[in-house]
């Protein structure tokens, strides 16, 4: 089966890499030389044809994937709701205050120039800076300087080894303007198109900062080995339904499949480490689904051995590498019978999705609410008492309002909205939907959330879950009766640690998609 073919190439064959994370670069450099690869994720040290490891590079058509994710990732965001007048701007910091010698922000569309930047505020803003616009933004909003992204891309944007650059890996909270911004910027400093922005999405959560003008391609990675389970069927799910919501936005956007070549049992990551016949599936599967290049997760790191420590998998790799350059494909056996059960979309490569019935898009979400006295569910807060979709309340990060945040496939991942996990444990969202029957009709309801939650249906509670969990899909099936007309969803979660969201379909009393339902948002 080819690999999707797209304009960006190395030497006119796939996207063929791997991430570097060893402190002997030179030794990595030959190890990812002799399987065939022909791009890395690196920095100016790889750029750089002056440089041992550079130079080797050049030699031998090793391409790079720079990494701008430091432009995205300093954790300053909006504490609270921004009007297009305001000129003291709150922030809320992730981590310390961000170093910056430019005085120009960008939010949204907006370009801001402020006096000073102390701990908690943007001093004597001038809105609508260089001819922009004016305008109010959303709390939570991740803040873009230009000027210093701009440095940086002019100081590589020439290198003879420079394939792309890379902008996003996991989410760190609400980046779309960001991101949209720093794709804005690579264009006007480095452009033609020539390098493409590339963009790394890990769940179907993080897709909420998949939009028109972020990235040129996705990098998308599952990894299906953990220490005591391999889910088999997860990697082709999970890009299925990461790709329907992507390409319902982003209609034909092209994906490389990122896939587990490491053992996390030392960093106790959660993951194992995959058998040989495991990494192979793997790169069948993202083959099926359509991708246009593949590259490992690691070579190896300090405490997480990775393909280049691990003779069988270097060996598959290796082996799969050669088959790709000389056939421009993959032999891609028969998915399994469960495969195709699950599956939504066709095999191979589709510009636009296959309408998804039953499923709720989009949801009012309101978080996170910190949960400080540690009662889980029995904590209260004002979405409790109203749902007020005009109403703004104090949160962990400052003050909120109601926000519309879209489903990828029916699933919500909150964690993606508000950036680092340490930062939400113990907090409440709520989430609010609308949905319009035609007539009284029995139904099936598919949940899942993580962790606790309470489902209100028109202001009654229909399920209640207390307990530690991920999130799966059609985890739970909650038997209801549809009343004709609007039913008001309300649905509370409570995160204890790590991720946090929640997933909701409907289906009939067989089993079979809901097609007849409307929903609101």
């Amino acid at each position: 089966m080819k690999l999707h073919s797209i304009p960006w190439r190395i030497d006119g064959k796939p996207i063929l890499g791997t991430y570097m994370g060893g402190t002997d670069k030179m030794e990595e450099l030959k190890k990812i030389h002799a399987a065939g690869m022909n791009v890395i994720l690196g920095d100016e040290n790889e750029l750089n044809p002056n440089t041992a490891e550079g130079a080797y590079c050049q030699q031998h058509g090793i391409k790079v994937l720079y990494h701008l994710t430091n432009t995205v990732y300093h954790g300053v965001k909006l504490a609270e709701p921004v009007t297009a007048r305001q000129t003291a701007i709150p922030l809320f910091y992730e981590r310390k205050a961000p170093t910056q010698d430019s005085h120009i922000v960008r939010i949204d569309d907006e370009l801001i120039y402020y006096e000073s930047l102390t701990a908690s505020v943007l001093i004597n803003c001038q809105r609508g800076f260089g001819d922009t616009q004016p305008a109010a933004h959303q709390e939570g909003t991740i803040l873009f300087w230009p000027q210093a992204c701009a440095a940086q891309v002019a100081r590589v944007k020439d290198s003879p080894n420079l394939f792309g650059y890379y902008v996003l890996d996991d989410s760190p909270g609400d980046a779309v303007s960001a991101l949209r911004a720093l794709y804005q910027t690579v264009q006007k400093a480095d452009p033609g198109s020539r390098h493409p922005v590339c963009a790394g999405f890990g769940d179907a959560g993080s897709i909420v900062n998949l939009a028109h003008g972020v990235c040129d391609i996705m990098f998308i990675y599952w990894y299906p080995v953990s220490t005591n389970r391999y889910e088999r069927e997860r990697t082709s799910q999970e890009v299925q339904r990461m790709l329907t919501t992507a390409r319902a936005r982003v209609p034909g956007i092209p994906f490389v499949g990122i896939y587990q070549a490491f053992d996390g049992s030392i960093a106790q990551t959660g993951q194992g480490v995959p058998t040989a016949e495991q990494l192979r599936e793997q790169l069948e599967d993202f083959v099926r689904e359509g991708a246009s290049g593949l590259v490992a997760f690691i070579t190896r790191a300090e405490t997480l051995p990775g393909w280049a420590d691990l003779p069988d998998l270097e060996q598959v790799i290796t082996k799969a590498h050669q088959e790709i350059r000389e056939s421009g494909g993959l032999y891609v056996r028969p998915e399994t019978e469960l495969m195709q059960q699950k599956r939504i979309q066709p095999q191979g490569f589709w510009p636009e999705p296959q309408p998804l019935h039953g499923v709720v898009p989009a949801w009012f979400v309101i978080a996170p609410f910190a949960d400080t006295l540690h009662q889980g569910l029995d904590a209260h807060f004002p979405p409790d008492d109203t749902v007020d979709f005009t109403a703004a309340y104090s949160t962990k990060f400052g003050k909120a309002g109601w926000r519309k945040r879209e489903s990828t496939c029916g699933a919500v991942g909150f964690t993606s909205f508000y950036g680092a996990h340490d930062l939400v444990r113990n907090c409440m969202a709520y989430a609010v939907c609308d949905v319009v029957s035609p007539a009284e009709q029995p139904g099936h309801l598919l949940f899942c959330s993580d962790d606790d939650a309470i489902i209100r249906l028109n202001g009654k509670e229909v399920y209640r879950f207390q307990g530690v969990r991920g999130l799966e899909y059609d985890k739970e099936v909650i038997p209801l009766t549809l009343p004709a007309g609007k039913s008001r969803f309300e649905i509370k979660v409570y995160n204890r640690a790590g991720m946090w969201g929640l997933f909701m379909r409907f289906t009939d009393v067989n089993g079979q998609p809901m097609t007849n339902l409307q929903f609101l948002p």
